[in-house]
């Protein structure tokens, strides 16, 4: 699981270099819905088939049956593919006509063996057809299943379980075919969230780059200006004029410096309650665990960073469905932990190469005498983990609640 360095790398290059694992993954998904959708509606095709061989038909019908049992199934799948296309629509829609009449023609000679098919035309239709008409044909199946049930039994209990099931599975093949669809959605919105990140990420980075260096900039203009109008006739003033204009330099070199490098003061009360926000936002389940009372800035820099980049590591470059963020002082030391799912790895124990700003926030830990840890563990989880000694106790309440 290979990181980026978000203030500086375009999202699309970001994705791309989470490698074959990344991509792997986002194939995963699609395959395990239509994987999902397809045992179920093979379920209800055996289901049915299991009332034609009990009904006890010669080979031929029975066989006649199964073709059209398979071919409402297959249909079924088609409609799975063709659902949100508006270039396929028309395809649906043949594919609509033709559910009609495999689902209904066959019930004279079958009878109740063939009654539950209508929920494969039942289900297509609002995928189909515009929402008035599409769910005007499913009210009509569910009413339609109790009519032909009536032909065969007058007992009310078996005509209300006959309209319950039919408007359940009705509604469960409308799901299921519409899950494809819907996975796909999400995972573009997942993408549009990371590259949000990756925007806000950038947009802080010249933020800061313009408040640092901006005024150090313009007061070496004026002071060189200025030096450069002195020296023919004010050399000495001339001189301490270039002297300030060194030391302005040196303090705008430094200041770069620590822009670049992230050394600039983070609030960890701040990019906590950010880390809540937009992971909420994202609809992943996170659970904040916050024990900690005002580390030196130094150190709460670092432990904030580390949640800002772990935030955007898991946006850019997993599927998370939850994440722990753990933060623990005591006297001695402060830890900081990010777990979440969803990550391309390497199965338990697997060392995942650090880049960009980690590897950076790794060089900064060191300098500090703690530590910073990657590694996936089982389930397709990541972890971070940072460990940094406090060169004293902290005081003062706890900024944020113990838990959110």
């Amino acid at each position: 699981m290979e990181q980026n360095d978000t203030a500086t790398r375009p999202a699309t290059r970001g994705r791309a270099a989470a490698g074959a694992g990344a991509n792997a993954v986002e194939i995963v998904a699609p395959r395990l819905s239509w994987g999902v959708t397809a045992v179920v509606f093979i379920g209800l095709c055996l289901m049915s088939f299991s009332i034609v061989l009990d009904q006890g038909h010669g080979p031929g019908p029975t066989a006649a049956a199964a073709v059209g049992m398979a071919a409402l199934f297959a249909l079924q799948m088609a409609q799975c593919r063709f659902a949100g296309s508006p270039a396929h629509l028309n395809r649906a829609r043949a594919a609509l006509t033709a559910q009609a009449v495999l689902a209904y023609a066959p019930i004279p000679y079958f009878g109740v063996a063939w009654t539950s098919m209508p929920i494969f035309f039942a289900g297509s239709a609002p995928l189909v057809l515009p929402p008035l008409y599409g769910w005007a044909c499913f009210a009509a199946v569910v009413v339609g299943d109790v009519l032909i049930q009536a032909s065969y039994t007058s007992d009310p209990t078996v005509l209300g379980y006959a309209a319950d099931t039919t408007a359940v599975f009705s509604l469960a093949v409308y799901g299921l075919s519409h899950l494809r669809t819907v996975t796909k959605r999400m995972r573009t919105a997942q993408e549009r969230l990371a590259d949000a990140a990756v925007a806000r990420e950038r947009l802080r980075f010249a933020r800061d780059l313009h408040d640092v260096l901006g005024y150090s900039l313009s007061s070496i203009i004026l002071k060189a200006e200025l030096a450069h109008r002195m020296v023919p006739t004010r050399p000495a003033q001339a001189q301490q004029e270039v002297e300030e204009l060194l030391t302005t330099g040196r303090q705008a070199l430094a200041d770069a410096r620590s822009v670049a490098h992230g050394y600039r003061d983070l609030s960890l009360d701040d990019e906590c309650r950010s880390a809540h926000s937009i992971l909420t936002a994202a609809g992943v389940d996170l659970r904040l665990r916050a024990d900690y009372q005002d580390p030196p800035p130094r150190v709460g820099t670092v432990v904030a960073t580390l949640i800002r980049e772990g935030v955007t590591n898991l946006l850019r470059h997993s599927e998370a469905g939850s994440c722990t963020i753990s933060l623990m002082q005591t006297p001695e030391r402060i830890t900081a932990e990010i777990v979440n799912d969803g990550a391309p790895g390497f199965g338990a124990g697997g060392a995942p190469r650090l880049g960009g700003s980690l590897r950076d926030l790794a060089h900064r830990a060191d300098s500090l005498g703690g530590s910073l840890t990657a590694d996936f563990l089982g389930g397709d989880r990541f972890r971070l983990a940072l460990e940094l000694p406090l060169p004293s106790s902290g005081s003062g309440a706890p900024l944020i609640p113990a838990e959110h």
